[in-house]
């Protein structure tokens, strides 16, 4: 059957100055660095994927993008999607603001960028709001405990229903690219996130062993943990979710009050003691210290699961459902790998996957004596009615 290329078409240009020597093989001069590790952050509740991915860009700012013996990190948002309880709360918002005496609710019409400012208590309108109208103090305390009974009750459902295949078929994905380019993975998750990474972190774990896997959980919603945790006394979510639940990890630091408790760096602080970015990594309060050793830790202790094959670049072609999607690349002399022909002159296909999801896999030789310069076409085709909206080059 012929296949027709027709998806996608990339051009990569490789072009040598000066070559740096980072190790010696058989067949000559090893062009390529450590594959270095991943952290993939699973956000929390209530986050849109913006959200999640500020959060995200926070925890890079927060630790950096160096590991302590030297290695690249990149960060990966694994997002589970919270927005059934995003609307919840929303809703719960504009009823709220029903409630308020006409100044005031004129004043917050259609204002639903004020949400989490709400939840926060912290912003400026939120401010300017309450030194006009002050008996709308008590709609947003009202408010505030809405939120926590919802959040609660949705983490509780979680929890007695482990979350489904929604998000995981994408998770398992991403997580087969890194183990095929032979990445450490260090994952990073917060309040809801902590269910979906216990299932990351079991699937990871069958594949390369705990050694090339580690997880910190922060703000644990879940009876389990696969690794360390870091929990604040003033987390009134988690804390009201112990009440109904029982049995949730301990308690490992005291943080202040409210009142006397010093905002993130976002600027803001949480009511609720829920926050990643204004709790845990703010860097103003212990729990944040003990989340930066943690992790030091960790990515001294993993080590790199065996890779498919490492390169001087790597294609590497996912896609969100079922079907059969193929990676094609042309080489600079005209050489056509593929399914059919996996052995260039220049590099190889390891990898071809027949079912759903991925990955297909070319890795450009390390060896500066058959690494060739010039333009490497890289062309997908949708031969077997690949499904999905997501189709990934890495």
């Amino acid at each position: 059957m012929s296949k027709k290329i027709s998806l996608l078409s990339i051009c990569l240009f490789l072009v040598f100055g000066n070559i740096n020597v980072y190790a010696q093989t058989s067949s000559g001069i090893n062009l390529c660095l450590n594959n270095g590790a991943v952290i993939a952050f699973f956000n929390g509740i209530k986050n849109t994927r913006r959200e999640a991915v500020k959060t995200m860009v926070y925890l890079k700012e927060f630790y950096g993008e160096t590991a302590p013996n030297g290695e690249k990190i990149s960060y990966e948002l694994l997002y589970n999607d919270s927005i059934n309880l995003f609307e919840d709360l929303m809703e719960v918002f504009g009823q709220r603001m029903t409630e308020l005496e006409f100044s005031a609710r004129e004043t917050l019409r259609d204002r639903y960028e004020l949400f989490f400012d709400m939840i926060n208590g912290d912003g400026p309108w939120y401010k300017k709001i309450l030194d006009a109208v002050p008996a709308s103090a008590n709609i947003a305390a009202a408010f505030l405990d809405d939120v926590r009974l919802r959040t609660q009750e949705v983490l509780f459902s979680l929890m007695n229903n482990s979350p489904k295949n929604v998000n995981y078929a994408e998770h398992k994905t991403r997580i087969d690219n890194w183990i095929v380019e032979g990445k450490k993975l260090l994952f990073v998750a917060h309040s809801q996130g902590n269910l979906f990474a216990n299932v990351a972190y079991d699937y990871a774990k069958g594949k390369v062993g705990e050694q090339s896997v580690k997880v910190l959980h922060v703000a644990p919603a879940s009876f389990r943990t696969s690794g360390g945790h870091v929990l604040a006394d003033w987390d009134l979510v988690i804390e009201g979710l112990r009440s109904i639940v029982g049995n949730l990890p301990r308690i490992t630091h005291a943080i202040p009050s409210y009142s006397n408790r010093p905002a993130g760096v976002n600027g803001k602080k949480d009511r609720l003691g829920h926050g990643f970015v204004e709790i845990y990594i703010n860097p103003n309060l212990f729990t944040s210290v003990d989340i930066g050793m943690y992790m030091d830790n960790a990515l001294n202790s993993l080590k790199a699961p065996y890779a498919a094959q490492s390169g001087f670049f790597t294609a590497t072609l996912t896609w969100g459902g079922s079907g059969d999607a193929d990676l094609h690349v042309y080489e600079p002399d005209g050489t056509w790998v593929y399914y059919v022909n996996k052995q260039g002159n220049a590099g190889y296909l390891d990898i071809d996957d027949r079912g759903s999801n991925g990955p297909e896999h070319y890795y450009a030789s390390c060896d500066a004596n058959k690494i060739q310069t010039g333009v490497y076409a890289i062309k997908v085709a949708n031969f077997a009615r690949a499904k999905g909206s997501i189709l990934r080059f890495g």
